[in-house]
């Protein structure tokens, strides 16, 4: 079980976050975009919950544990007088009080969140509890095949990409997903995927990035430009996502 309070503690804390999010919430937002999104559900929103930078949307349940982050987004949701609902709690412990709001979603962002967990297929099975046919579920999860992880390998850092560094460990971070273990996850909790990507060209851990920024050595414009160059090196990015509904 995860300690969800020395989590948060650490979490607003770690460095390089708040840009990494920045940069993961686009991703989701053009995910969202695609697809029918009237009704969504965000499981765990941290500091930062996607209604902040998008508003198209009629209603919104937040499926949050932490109370840090739970009373912040109850705030904002209440300052912008949205149609925000703030659920407290594990999800995979809440699909009832979820259930009776009554409200069909089109989209579940499930951000940042998978690999955190002890029992992935436990959260997979039940998100399906809350979808129609036409939910689309959103998963993103940081990729083991990243551009920084290969550095690392290849400077006789870790032995393997999958191997879990300190900083995973200290943020409680269970498993490393490359495109085929989160695709072979979903499918195996009973997903279709739609289609998959990823995001962001990190060649440093959130560490390094953050002293370059804080030295200088890197700006806004240069973290835009390793944003843009995932064209070049689609498998290489900072965090890799899959779109998927129920089979």
């Amino acid at each position: 079980m995860r300690n969800i309070k020395d989590y948060t503690d650490k979490y607003v804390d770690e460095p390089f976050e708040s840009t990494i999010v920045k940069i993961r919430k686009k991703t989701v937002i053009e995910q969202c975009k695609k697809y029918k999104h009237d009704h969504i559900l965000e499981i765990g929103c941290g500091m930062d919950p996607f209604f902040v930078d998008f508003t198209d949307f009629k209603r919104m349940i937040i499926s949050e544990p932490g109370d840090l982050f739970a009373d912040n987004a109850e705030k904002l949701a209440e300052d912008a007088n949205y149609h925000v609902k703030i659920v407290r709690g594990f999800f995979e412990n809440e699909i009832e009080k979820i259930n009776e709001l009554g409200i069909a979603l089109d989209f579940i962002i499930l951000s940042s969140v998978l690999h955190e967990l002890d029992e992935p297929q436990k959260m997979l099975g039940a998100i399906k509890q809350l979808c129609t046919k036409n939910t689309i579920v959103h998963i993103n999860v940081p990729n083991a095949n990243s551009l920084h992880r290969l550095i690392a390998k290849e400077a006789g850092l870790i032995k393997d990409i999958h191997e879990q560094s300190a900083q995973m460990q200290k943020m409680q971070r269970r498993r490393t997903y490359d495109k085929d273990l989160l695709k072979e996850e979903v499918e195996n909790a009973g997903f279709e995927i739609l289609d998959e990507g990823s995001y962001f060209i990190k060649p440093f851990t959130h560490g390094q990035m953050q002293s370059c920024m804080d030295d200088g050595i890197i700006d806004e414009q240069v973290i835009q430009g390793l944003e843009r160059v995932i064209k070049y090196l689609p498998e290489l990015g900072a965090g890799i996502y899959v779109n998927v509904r129920k089979k």
